[in-house]
């Protein structure tokens, strides 16, 4: 049972690391897949990764020029599980507003806070607004 247990949190972890990226405009909820984004100014979307925050890996935004894309919020929702699987993984989800015309990068990093090596993910998203 122990064993059980354990293989199915090293799945939830190994699944966690992979990560998906998925870009929504939050006004009309179209779904944009990829590296780069256009929206118009005023709009909000956001950027959605999978996550596990039981292994202490976060993710971590920096955005290249907040005249152009402004972070507005953070929140991670666990994915419902079996209460018995310790370990569960989730989403963790950006909003951002477009607040300038121009072309921005925005990088996002999925690493343990307190460790001194680079991150395990990075996802890096050229956003354009016109």
């Amino acid at each position: 049972m122990k064993r059980r247990i354990l293989v199915v949190v090293l799945a939830v972890v190994a699944v966690a690391v992979v990560v998906t990226l998925v870009l929504t405009r939050a006004s009309g909820g179209n779904k944009v897949t990829g590296d780069t984004f256009e929206t118009t100014t005023g709009k909000t979307f956001t950027i959605a990764l999978d996550a596990n925050a039981s292994t202490g890996y976060n993710w971590s935004q920096t955005t290249k020029d907040t005249n152009v894309v402004a972070y507005v919020d953070n929140a991670y929702m666990a994915t419902a599980t079996d209460p018995q699987v310790v370990g569960g993984g989730g989403t963790d989800t950006f909003t951002f507003k477009a607040v300038g015309k121009g072309t921005t990068t925005i990088t996002l990093a999925y690493a343990r806070p307190w460790e001194s090596v680079p991150p395990a993910q990075t996802r890096t998203i050229t956003v354009t607004v016109k």
